[in-house]
Order: C-alpha cells, then sequence, then structure tokens
C-alpha cells in the first residue's frame, strides 16, 4: 500500500527532526511524532522490558507495531501528512542495537510513503543528548547514514534538508511537498 500523501522526515538523530514538525504542526498540518520517544517513555514509566538497554527485539517491535498503527489510523486521510520517521527507520534501529530485521524489511515494503523522502544530516552544532538519545553525535551521524542508504536502497528519493535555521527548513519542505502534488 503506498499512500502519496505521506512524507517521512528522517535524518540522524538530533538533526531538527521532532523541532521542523512542531513548526509544520503549527502551521496546521498533520504530523505524526517518532514512536521511539514515546515508547521510551512509556516502557520507562511502567519498568518495562521494552528499551534497547533492557531487550532491543521487544523495542523495535514495539516501535514498527506503533508505526504500522499511525499508518493505517490516517490511511483515509487525504490531506498532506508528515511522520517523523517512516518505518525503513526500524531497519536502521535492528542494525544499531544488533536485532532482527526481517519484519522491519517486510513491514517497509507492505507500507509505502511518498517516493520524496526528507532526509536530514547530522548536524554537531544543535546535537545533544538527552535522557531519551544517549549516543555521541558520531553513532547519532552513522545512524543517519545508514538510514539514507536503506532508504535509497528501498527505492526513494531522498530530499537533503540544508542545514539552515528551522523556520527555513520548514519552508523548503512545504515548498517541496507542494511542487511534489501539484
Amino acid at each position: 500500500m503506498t499512500k502519496n500523501n505521506y512524507f517521512v522526515i528522517t535524518g540522524a538523530m538530533g538533526a531538527g527532526k521532532s523541532t521542523i514538525l512542531n513548526v509544520l504542526k503549527d502551521r496546521g498540518f498533520i504530523c505524526i511524532d517518532e514512536p521511539a520517544r514515546e515508547i521510551l517513555k512509556e516502557q520507562r514509566s511502567i519498568s518495562g522490558n521494552g528499551v534497547p538497554e533492557k531487550n532491543p527485539e521487544l523495542f523495535n517491535e514495539l516501535m514498527l507495531s506503533r508505526m504500522i498503527f499511525q499508518f493505517n489510523q490516517h490511511s483515509n486521510i487525504e490531506e498532506t501528512v508528515f511522520f517523523d520517521r517512516g518505518m525503513a527507520d526500524i531497519i536502521a534501529y535492528s542494525k544499531l542495537l544488533n536485532t532482527s530485521q526481517g519484519r522491519a524489511v517486510n513491514a517497509s515494503v507492505e507500507y509505502r510513503y511518498n517516493k520524496h523522502v526528507f532526509f536530514l544530516p547530522g548536524w554537531e552544532g544543535i546535537y545533544c543528548k538527552d535522557e531519551e538519545r544517549k549516543v555521541d553525535f558520531e553513532v547519532a551521524n552513522s545512524f543517519g547514514n545508514n538510514i539514507r542508504d536503506i532508504y535509497q536502497e528501498l527505492g526513494y528519493i531522498i530530499s537533503d534538508v540544508l542545514l539552515i535555521s528551522v523556520e527555513e527548513r520548514a519552508e523548503h519542505i512545504i515548498y517541496a511537498v507542494k511542487k511534489l502534488i501539484v
């Protein structure tokens, strides 16, 4: 199933995806948050095992399940929908966490977004660790490069988002989407 009105914003950890999505939300777009942070917060609040340091396989399964739910939850919407990461990102998480990639690959083939994916490269100047993001910039940047390769292998077209202000980045994405869906 391909949804041409679904656009993925992806890239390195800490590259500004969530910040851009907040700007897009403020401008009235439908935006779907990245499930990783949600799941980490939920699992930690109940001392659950679905976190990378306890059970990385379960963590990936929970993220993938949430992404499939979000994809299907909005399937009747014809408006533009922006996703903070797509299912192919779970393949990269699987590589990072050394877990099985099979189900993530299957989901990435079955559930397709618009062929144009917005990619944010690592940006050391804005990168910071927090309660959920504990890796060094080098790991985050390498993760992003892996994601780029995965999307390309799946036949997506990568649209790089420049290292400019958040407002300019959001404008770039909005402008590109308008050109793509006209």
